[in-house]
């Protein structure tokens, strides 16, 4: 009987797993951040490889160690934090700051897609040109940093979930959200660059078959653009300046792929003027017809400055048909995005 007494005694003072999470705030958020664009950075260094072919027939080359290099310092800060995390209580699942789990999923994804690739390579070869960007392996890879991008966004929408943060503003609260929702856009548009027109810019080419594609490369890009738009200015306050950095960023990066880098101007000066129209119009979950109208000029305008600037350098070789309709279906994607999202909130209220 004593010993029993002593068993449970023993087991009521053990300590239990804390239940909680640990607090994030804006610093864990920003070192994230700044983690996941020298990730993309690596990213683009091994891109940059397979489109200038300076790739060979070995897994173990310069631009994979910078690449997966990258990666080693996105796992050990988060493998630090989750243990360090867990010897203070923290259940496994709750270790992280919350929105962060997911990151730590995508770590895994990515390490098994990673030893997968290697296996890949080996049997196959390297890949090149857009076998790169279809190859499985490379896909599971860029799920596992699209889960690793996105923690800043999960975490940032939790706390406005959970508190009354709608007031939230400036670089420093929001920033992370958007360079965060920034890397993650160009990482989706790394991953259809064999269509993305800034990589492709077949209107300078002839033919219908150069319009056909050239169209549906535009479609899918504003399709992908506009998503990440119609979140980030459904749910937050934008600075000044964010879509000149969505913009601009991802554009200057698709660019150093094919070294058209003309384009960048253009790109960012849409990119001011929809920070102009976001000022002017304030579009917001409240305001549901102005977020419509910016959702639909937004990519009206990034393209309307595409095609002027390759008119500038060169010469649009596409009849004014198709140009000027390409430029009208990517608004068209955009309003789209954002009715879905009007119309969403609206069948979900009582």
């Amino acid at each position: 009987m004593a010993t029993a007494s002593v068993t449970r005694s023993r087991a009521n003072n053990a300590p239990r797993a804390r239940t909680d999470s640990p607090a994030g705030g804006f610093g864990f958020d920003w070192a994230m951040t700044a983690l996941s664009a020298l990730f993309l950075a690596g990213l683009w260094v091994d891109g940059w490889a397979h489109f200038h072919g300076r790739t060979d027939e070995s897994f173990f080359t310069p631009w994979h160690f910078l690449f997966y290099g990258s990666f080693g310092v996105v796992a050990l800060f988060l493998g630090y934090h989750q243990l360090r995390s867990a010897s203070k209580g923290f259940s496994f699942a709750r270790a992280l700051p919350k929105g962060y789990l997911l990151s730590l999923v995508g770590v895994a994804v990515f390490a098994v897609s990673g030893f997968g690739d290697m296996i890949w390579h080996t049997l196959f070869g390297i890949e090149g040109g857009s076998e790169a960007l279809t190859s499985p392996t490379h896909i599971g890879l860029g799920i596992g940093m699209g889960l690793i991008f996105t923690g800043p966004v999960r975490a940032a929408w939790l706390r406005l979930r959970d508190s009354n943060l709608t007031a939230a503003r400036g670089w420093g609260q929001i920033g992370p959200v958007v360079v965060s929702m920034t890397l993650l856009l160009t990482l989706l548009l790394f991953f259809t660059s064999y269509s993305t027109p800034v990589v492709t810019p077949v209107a300078v080419e002839r033919g219908f078959d150069a319009q056909d594609f050239g169209v549906t490369g535009i479609f899918l890009t504003s399709l992908l653009t506009s998503g990440i738009l119609a979140v980030l200015m459904w749910n937050w306050r934008l600075p000044f300046g964010a879509f000149t950095l969505i913009f601009g960023f991802s554009t200057a990066l698709l660019t150093m792929l094919n070294d058209v880098f003309l384009l960048v101007p253009g790109a960012l000066i849409a990119g001011l003027i929809v920070d102009v129209l976001y000022v002017l119009l304030k579009p917001s979950a409240c305001a549901p017809g102005r977020f419509i109208a910016l959702s639909t000029l937004a990519p009206v305008a990034y393209f309307a400055a595409y095609f002027i600037t390759i008119d500038a350098v060169d010469t649009i070789r596409w009849s004014v048909h198709v140009w000027t309709g390409a430029i009208f279906i990517s608004g068209l994607m955009g309003s789209m995005m954002a009715v879905m999202m009007v119309s969403a909130r609206h069948d979900a209220q009582p």
